[in-house]
Formats: structure tokens, sequence, C-alpha cells
């Protein structure tokens, strides 16, 4: 299987990617210090720059539901937003930061609604019809899915994060870069290894569960 064609290919979302590291962290400082002291055009600057990928965050955490991702979109943001006095640039650019806020508003947000999370979200129902065939589809996708979450949960920490943060959350190979503090070849090759690794994994699992379904 392709991992990459489990996931949706989203575009990145940083102005920054194209920043040497220092340059990057001393906008960022500047641009936080002034959403913290109530400047409006800051404010309007960051929304535009990062409104985008937090939604696009929340849509496919939130089993693309769209009330839903909105609603945690305005929270992540207004949370980042009142928070902003403690984004520290010694500890990193604010693209990190945030992350750091979307997933802790987001398990909040679940634990709240009592959604279970996954690693790759759940696939839309077909609408209820007599369509056998539509459904066997949907199965099949629901079962692939499943064994997605399996693999990646079974992965290096290092190997699962950089799929995810490629092909889910939409993070440019050079924002995984500057996150992780390294640069974009040692990335590409990380996300080589990681490819090599899910596709080894996920055939394992997939005939495993093959087997298991032909005996039992």
């Amino acid at each position: 299987m392709n991992f990459e064609a489990s996931v949706d290919k989203a575009t990145s979302f940083s102005e920054s990617s194209g920043m040497d590291q220092s340059g990057a962290l001393e906008q960022d400082k500047a641009l936080a210090s002034q959403i913290a002291l109530g400047d409006v055009d800051a404010w309007d600057r960051f929304f535009d720059r990062y409104s985008p990928w937090v939604y696009r965050f929340a849509y496919w955490h939130l089993r693309c539901n769209r009330e839903d991702a909105e609603d945690l979109c305005s929270d992540i943001l207004m949370t980042a937003a009142q928070c902003m006095k403690q984004y520290d640039s010694a500890k990193g650019i604010l693209d990190v930061w945030l992350h750091g806020v979307a997933r802790h508003r987001l398990a909040r947000f679940c634990r709240g609604r009592r959604i279970e999370l996954s690693l790759i979200p759940d696939i839309d129902h077909p609408s209820s019809n007599n369509d056998t065939e539509r459904i066997s589809e949907f199965a099949e996708t629901v079962h692939t899915r499943d064994i997605v979450n399996r693999t990646l949960a079974n992965l290096p920490e290092r190997q699962a994060n950089v799929l995810i943060g490629k092909y889910v959350e939409g993070y440019s190979m050079e924002e995984l870069a500057r996150m992780s503090e390294t640069t974009p070849k040692a990335i590409e090759s990380l996300l080589v290894r990681a490819r090599s690794a899910f596709r080894s994994a996920f055939n394992t699992l997939m005939n495993d569960t093959r087997r298991g379904e032909k005996n039992g």
C-alpha cells in the first residue's frame, strides 16, 4: 500500500518556510509580542497565516466533521491569542508552539464531546440504501483505516510522526525540518525510511488479518 493514498496531501501553512531559523524566530517573537499587546493588525496576520492549517488539522482529526472542525479551529486560534504571552522563541518557532496548543485543545475538545481520537480519522458512512457494493467498499475502507492506525502505532515514534506530519497534518519538508531542528534533506531521508517501514508493517498486519479471517 502507498501511504500517500490513504490521507490528504495538504499544502503547507507557513509563510516563513524559506527563511533561516534565526530570521523566522525573530519574526515570530515580534509577532507574538504584538498580539500579546492587543495589536489587531498582528492578529490579522497571525490568523491569515495559520487559520487554513488549523482548520485542516481540526477537520482531519474530527473525522471530517465540518461543524466540529469550525468550533475547534476557533477554539485553537482564540486560545493561542489569549496565551501568546507564554510563547518563548528560545524554545522554537511559533509553528511548533501553535501545534502544541492545537494538540492540547484537540484532546480537551474530544474529552468534552466523548470523541475517541485515532491517528487517521474515520470515513463518513454511506447514506442508508440497498447499494451492497457501496456498503462493501465502505467496510473495506474502514478496515484499511484501522490497519493504518495500528501500523502507525507500531512504528518508531520519529517515523510515525514524520508520516503523520507530512501526509495527515500537511507540513512541508521545510516546516518539518524546522520543527525538528534538522535539515530538509534529513527529513527526506527519514521519510524514505518511514515509508518503507510503514509499507512492510502494513503488509504484515494485512496478511495476518486475512489469515485470521480465513481460519476463523
